[in-house]
């Protein structure tokens, strides 16, 4: 059960019962208007000492109170749950790297070193992965990665790049689709928190299923993950892997792909995390927007803009821990009823029809669910 913590009001009038008490019962001949004036009254000397006590008494048992959620991993807070995190094993994500591919133009045969500098227009740095020439056509797809780590390096597709080093025999460096991706801030100590308790939860168990979204985790910011035996034939497994895009999540960019299966461990080698017979193949998501029909009783503009915001907060909740039939968002079964509940509960709306889906269905083996075009019916 839980404890209750007293005001400092509380325990101001518990110390003035205390006091009052005890000095009857040593002075039994005592005026009781009297002694009530001095430990009750603003100006009395017993209820000041009172009232001077009492904030120290709150202090600490807020102070207990704040070592005892320091115990559980659960409830610490930031240096506590970096100590919790060490104890178990748990490794804090760093801020990750974007990377990509460009488009590099200029003389043909031209050879472009590793490690050669490019900058964007706001002063971002990225770093040529390895050395290549330009092709008879004078250009080459060449990866780079970013020098510093964190969201602010992810790139759209088309962006100009440019040598920090003078170099005239590039001409143009255009970053290529899908984008410069993958930087993301560090992990936060709630969701290091997160992974300490799953790790309590599930302890490793040397390649079991839910052993490789763990060790995805661990290096990088990754929306889903599901596993899937015998994905290519008997002794493989197909890692299905969704990033993590605000709510949501994003298909990974090749470079990205390629990073995660050399951590995991590509086939034929003896190296990574994953069991050495064990056949990896990294599957990305597919990104499906689910569409909805709705005909909304009352149909306004405020009202549709909660029941929009109310779909995106579901389906932002498909295969989280409170849903008891999907174990994550990827290959979910979407039930109509559910959809329903989460537009039910939307500001300004009273009522409503959902012919859209009819029935339930399951999304297929690698796709990720994100929200839809809603289409709004007219009133019957």
């Amino acid at each position: 059960m839980p404890w209750p913590i007293p005001t400092a009001k509380a325990i101001a009038e518990r110390i003035a019962s205390t006091i009052e008490t005890a000095v009857q019962a040593v002075r039994p001949d005592i005026d009781p208007v009297a002694l009530s004036r001095a430990v009750r009254s603003a100006r009395g000397m017993f209820a000041i000492l009172g009232r001077a006590v009492a904030p120290a008494l709150r202090q600490v048992h807020d102070h207990i109170g704040w070592w005892s959620r320091q115990y559980f991993a659960d409830t610490a807070e930031e240096e506590f749950a970096y100590r919790h995190a060490d104890m178990w094993g748990v490794e804090h994500r760093a801020a990750t790297f974007s990377t990509g591919a460009v488009l590099v133009e200029g003389v043909v045969g031209t050879a472009v070193p590793a490690a050669l500098e490019l900058a964007g227009s706001d002063g971002l740095l990225f770093a040529i992965d390895a050395p290549a020439a330009i092709g008879p056509g004078g250009t080459v797809i060449m990866t780079v990665t970013a020098v510093s780590a964190g969201p602010a390096s992810n790139l759209e597709p088309g962006i100009r790049l440019r040598t920090v080093a003078p170099f005239p025999s590039i001409s143009r460096i255009t970053v290529q689709a899908p984008g410069l991706a993958g930087g993301a801030p560090e992990e936060t100590p709630r969701e290091l928190s997160a992974k300490t308790v799953e790790r309590i939860r599930q302890p490793p168990h040397g390649g079991a299923g839910f052993d490789y979204p763990v060790w995805l985790r661990e290096a990088y910011d990754v929306r889903a993950v599901r596993v899937v035996t015998d994905w290519i034939g008997r002794g493989s497994v197909g890692v299905i892997v969704a990033m993590r895009d605000g709510d949501f999540g994003r298909t990974p960019t090749p470079t990205e792909l390629d990073d995660m299966l050399n951590h995991l461990g590509p086939p034929g080698s003896s190296t990574g995390l994953r069991p050495v017979t064990a056949h990896v193949v990294l599957v990305p998501a597919e990104i499906i927007p689910m569409p909805i029909s709705v005909r909304l009783r009352p149909d306004t503009a405020e009202t549709r803009a909660a029941v929009a915001e109310a779909f995106a907060r579901y389906v932002a909740t498909i295969g989280d821990a409170e849903d008891e039939q999907n174990d994550g968002p990827i290959g979910a079964l979407i039930e109509p009823s559910r959809i329903s509940d989460a537009l039910s509960a939307a500001a300004g709306e009273y009522a409503h029809d959902l012919p859209v889906p009819a029935a339930p269905y399951r999304l297929a083996a690698a796709q990720y669910p994100t929200p839809g075009v809603i289409t709004w019916l007219p009133p019957l």
